[in-house]
């Protein structure tokens, strides 16, 4: 037991490790612009849409998917769920199962594109994006939505940490105890393996769109309680709301191998957002924030891509070591 905990110690603190250093890099040099617990909850309740989204998304990525018409996705539940709920007089409840039953409907013809087309995934979605852009044009006539304040009040706290919470057990559930997610990381650990070993890659990719629907749908009311009003997008812009995403889902799976996938996600997402928030408030502008961005992204891949190879070192240190006081012993 003693030695389980400290394992399960170790693994926590590693994991927690990177948000403590940004946090703690910010505070000292932030000049008390930085830190305090009230805009550490607003950054928390800012992340909460985009930790929808990579959980939307991980299972994707996990096996080799880009998905960038996520965003695309997000926006269209958004604007047809709302438009939806407004028409039905359903209030909250109505605008949650609209924009879950768009999201899923959208998901899936992704999916099944995907299978039914044999091309990459980034150029399909990339593709998807300007059409999914153009849906609440033909359906609304380029009009978006606008929902009164009694139906945004799942951006508040508490409630929106409560929807994170119950879509983060989804996830955590699904993903570690159920067929799906047993398949999902037999193909992210070789998708050869997996097909030899009897599962159907198309099947389990199908299934991993139809599931990150159900989180793109949430984050779609979410979008739709934060903002209150959505415009149509143009112009590829919902790719940014993929962006913060799918950075955090890199040192999720980079921190994956301390913690579980759903748990390293929600840090990555969460020291994503905490990092830009830093980074304005130090005054920073904006190219000198995208370079530090890409530069701290860049440093967690290359750790990661490089994690065999820093082991091996250690592993051949310890052997060096080891012989060298075995050596030592003998002519003694």
């Amino acid at each position: 037991m003693g030695t389980k905990f400290k394992d399960y110690t170790l693994r926590t603190i590693k994991s927690l490790l990177l948000p403590i250093m940004v946090y703690v890099f910010f505070l000292i040099i932030g000049n008390e612009r930085f830190g305090s617990s009230r805009q550490m909850i607003t950054i928390a309740r800012q992340s909460v849409m985009p930790v929808l989204i990579s959980l939307a998304i991980a299972c994707n990525m996990s096996i080799g998917m880009w998905d960038f018409s996520a965003g695309g996705v997000v926006a269209v539940a958004s604007i047809v769920g709302g438009n939806l709920a407004k028409m039905t007089g359903t209030g909250i409840p109505g605008m949650i199962i609209f924009c879950m039953i768009v999201g899923v409907a959208v998901a899936s013809f992704t999916g099944l594109l995907y299978n039914f087309m044999k091309v990459p995934s980034i150029v399909l979605t990339i593709g998807l994006v300007l059409v999914y852009e153009t849906i609440p044009f033909f359906v609304f006539g380029g009009g978006g939505v606008l929902i009164s304040g009694k139906m945004t009040i799942l951006a508040l706290a508490p409630y929106c940490f409560i929807v994170l919470a119950i879509m983060f057990a989804i996830f955590y559930v699904v993903f570690n105890y159920t067929p799906f997610g047993h398949n999902v990381r037999a193909l992210g650990n070789g998708q050869l393996i997996a097909r030899n070993a009897g599962l159907n890659p198309g099947k389990t990719k199908l299934y991993s769109f139809i599931f990150g629907g159900i989180f793109l749908g949430m984050a779609a009311v979410m979008n739709l309680s934060v903002s209150g009003m959505i415009k149509p997008a143009a112009g590829m812009a919902s790719v940014a709301l993929v962006f913060d995403s799918m950075m955090g889902i890199f040192i999720g799976l980079f921190l994956s191998k301390y913690c579980n996938l759903a748990i390293g996600v929600t840090i990555g997402t969460f020291t994503m957002k905490m990092l830009n928030t830093g980074l304005i408030a130090v005054g920073f502008s904006t190219t000198i924030r995208e370079i530090t961005t890409g530069l701290f992204l860049l440093i967690i891949l290359g750790v990661s891509s490089n994690q065999g190879k820093i082991s091996e070192w250690k592993a051949k240190r310890q052997r060096a070591k080891e012989a060298n006081a075995k050596y030592a012993a003998g002519t003694m």
